[in-house]
């Protein structure tokens, strides 16, 4: 029997979780696997996944979010016609889908609001979550390759190259990707630097 003393923990982000965090957790989940491709190309892998659940990378409301900034840098086309904008982002997202692309996150859940436990969040991530992430990739999504997002994401770096998936890692001159903000230029080129490279090694690869 369960110690009803005992917080329950999210499988997520393997923290103490309420209801409420876990039934976030479980709607950003069911967005995402709507979207899922049966072969992963490239698995875009950033640290955490921020704000509300409405805001989420997959979720049709999010077409005013950063996430219409990824599917910009991606070159992920509008749809044809005037969609309103939850069709229009869903499309854009089948779009990302049929291309081989997912995006994931190391913790499943965003941080803390706390600035003093999002620190403590920030620098144990990796203890807490490096053998669910690795069992997740290998298991489960089982991509050719692997481009960590995002500066937090750094630490990750010799924790797949560890388990024995650092030969998928598609990196910026050794670290993560940064975000394409749609200002920048220079970013905006090494990320789609970055598709082409997997393009044309998935390209050049034998057939099995």
């Amino acid at each position: 029997m369960r110690d009803l003393n005992k917080p329950i923990l999210c499988d997520g982000c393997a923290q103490p979780a309420s209801p409420q965090h876990i039934a976030a957790r479980l709607a950003r989940l069911e967005l995402a696997t709507r979207f899922r491709p049966i072969h992963i190309s490239i698995l875009f892998v950033a640290a955490a996944p921020s704000g509300p659940v409405e805001d989420d990378f997959y979720s049709p409301r999010a077409s005013a979010s950063p996430s219409e900034a990824f599917l910009n840098a991606a070159e992920i086309p509008q749809p044809a016609g005037n969609l309103p904008s939850p069709e229009a982002h869903a499309a854009r997202l089948a779009e990302f889908q049929r291309r081989g692309y997912y995006l994931a996150y190391i913790s499943e859940c965003p941080p803390p609001a706390e600035s003093e436990n999002a620190n403590s969040w920030g620098k144990d991530l990796a203890e807490r979550l490096g053998s669910t992430l690795v069992a997740r990739i290998s298991r489960n999504y089982k991509p050719k390759y692997i481009a960590l997002i995002g500066e937090e994401a750094r630490q990750w770096i010799p924790v797949l190259q560890g388990s024995g998936l650092g030969g998928l890692l598609l990196l910026d001159c050794g670290k993560p990707f940064e975000w394409p903000a749609p200002g920048d230029a220079e970013a905006l080129r090494r990320f789609r630097a970055l598709l082409a490279t997997s393009a044309d090694r998935a390209s050049a690869a034998p057939s099995v």
